[in-house]
């Protein structure tokens, strides 16, 4: 039920209009000043096999499920041990596709926030050698598009934290529920097509207390704005 539930939300999403809020490019993990992240460890150890889809928790508690758009087997592995990549040696990373390397990934993946977020940041590369392009698209709660955007990255297998970095922000406000992302290798096979890894995924949520200060002003300011109309 959970997996035909993620697939749903996945095939809904991508039918979705787009552009529905407006969005900022973060160039690095380091400019998005992250609040909150998911670290893949909790997954399990190099090799770990997955299926979809799989409950994760953020550091700050966000619960969070992720898999494969079509339901199938994901992996859990390290940079220089199973995924010999662009990543920084050791980095824990997932994995669209399988320990048969010969069959490629099965991506698109997707990744569903119980609380919304403002921005999200995380580092990909495609398992197939070269240039290559990553899509991701931002979704509300509800399943609807809210922006999407493509970044070209290129697979070396330096492992020298080469990846190419895609980080996003909502500049309408804290609605980024769901993200889902694919690439295209332009590699013949089309199996190669959404076979890539991310490392850990970070985002920014507002400080609890910024919150209550904004409720507060906001209820001071609706309470003079009655008392006006009074008068």
């Amino acid at each position: 039920m959970e997996r035909n539930l993620l697939i749903a939300i996945a095939l809904f999403s991508v039918a979705a209009a787009a552009n529905a809020d407006t969005f900022a490019l973060i160039p690095s993990r380091a400019a998005q000043d992250p609040t909150d992240i998911i670290d893949w460890t909790q997954l399990g150890p190099d090799p770990t096999q997955l299926t979809t889809p799989q409950l994760v928790s953020s550091f700050n508690g966000n619960l969070a499920q992720i898999g494969n758009v079509n339901g199938s087997d994901f992996l859990r592995v390290d940079e220089g041990a199973s995924w010999p990549g662009d990543f920084d040696f050791g980095e824990s990373l997932l994995w669209t596709g399988n320990l048969n390397f010969a069959t490629g990934g099965l991506g698109p993946l997707i990744i569903v926030l119980q609380n919304p977020v403002l921005s999200f940041g995380f580092g990909i590369q495609a398992e197939w050698p070269g240039a290559f392009t990553a899509k991701v698209e931002a979704l509300d709660v509800n399943g609807s598009a809210l922006f999407g955007a493509t970044f070209n990255g290129f697979s070396n297998n330096l492992e020298n934290g080469s990846a190419q970095f895609i980080g996003l922000a909502d500049t309408t406000g804290r609605n980024v529920s769901q993200i889902l992302i694919s690439t295209d290798s332009g590699a013949s096979n089309p199996l190669f097509a959404n076979d890539f890894a991310i490392n850990d995924i970070s985002f920014t949520v507002p400080e609890t207390g910024s919150i209550i200060l904004l409720g507060g002003a906001l209820l001071c300011m609706a309470g003079a704005f009655r008392r006006k109309v009074r008068n």
